[in-house]
């Protein structure tokens, strides 16, 4: 089973887009929190995308 990356980089463009949005004051630990949950958040949603829409080869 081969995975598509370019799912899981729109994932973590989107949802890093989505908190940077809403970040009031920026500090280190609110960027570094975003980091973490966009690298998460995206894997998790990569991983489903990929599993519902194979290739087709």
């Amino acid at each position: 089973m081969s995975f598509r990356k370019l799912d899981y980089m729109i994932f973590y463009i989107l949802i890093i887009l989505f908190f940077v949005v809403q970040l009031n004051t920026p500090n280190i630990s609110g960027v570094i929190a975003i980091f973490l949950i966009s690298i998460i958040t995206s894997l998790i949603l990569g991983t489903i995308t990929n599993l519902i829409f194979r290739k087709k080869s």
